[in-house]
């Protein structure tokens, strides 16, 4: 059997705020000249695209706008994701136990591959998958996860977000959410809700066990 675990990355894998929530807010304080946006305001908007952070902290998603605000991200990122930046608990070990069960992996995400290539890299486990999906042209999550998943005979989705979940759904795949990231609990309808990452291979293993036949 061809089994492939796709994932969002922030949120799921990786602990954002801890890193990206100061590159935002110094990008958003140089372009407006205003102080910098509360990480509560940043943290909500974890699973958008880019234009939605431009048009909610700067006030525009007009495209060179949005190209300036994307550079300055980049720029403060690169200082702030060696220092700050963070996996959720147990969550190499469990991407490792996994792939010791045959799984590939995946990453699926709203981000630009830039920005995929440089948090896994930097947190050490871009080798571990089999694919970096970030977003490209007007392509949904659930396409791209429908373009994933074609040749396998399991797929399972695990995200926090509410694009995460939809794209499962409507790829009839099963989906786990975690709750531990930046969705609510009304985004999880139709999937299985965790705690942590460390509850993921458990539920995976169960819901193998029930594949009829």
């Amino acid at each position: 059997m061809k089994k492939l675990a796709v994932f969002d990355l922030d949120g799921t894998l990786h602990h954002t705020e801890l890193a990206l929530a100061p590159a935002i807010a110094k990008a958003t304080a140089e372009i407006t000249g205003k102080p910098e946006p509360q990480y509560e305001t940043i943290n909500s908007l974890y699973g958008e695209p880019l234009e939605m952070f431009c048009k909610a902290l700067v006030g525009t998603d007009e495209r060179t706008v949005c190209s300036r605000f994307e550079k300055l991200v980049q720029k403060h990122q690169k200082v702030t994701l060696p220092v700050y930046g963070e996996l959720y608990s147990g969550v190499t070990e469990m991407l490792q136990e996994l792939q010791s069960m045959d799984f590939d992996l995946a990453v699926l995400s709203n981000a630009h591959m830039q920005y995929l290539d440089l948090v896994t890299e930097t947190l050490r486990i871009r080798s571990l998958f089999v694919e970096l999906a970030g977003r490209t042209g007007e392509a949904s999550k659930t396409a791209r996860l429908a373009e994933l998943s074609r040749g396998y005979d399991f797929t399972v989705m695990i995200g926090d977000r509410y694009h995460d979940i939809q794209a499962g759904l409507e790829n009839s795949l099963p989906v786990i959410a975690c709750s531990y990231g930046y969705g609510s609990a009304q985004e999880h309808q139709g999937a299985v809700c965790i705690d942590s990452a460390e509850q993921i291979v458990p539920l995976i293993k169960k819901m193998l066990s029930e594949i009829p036949g």
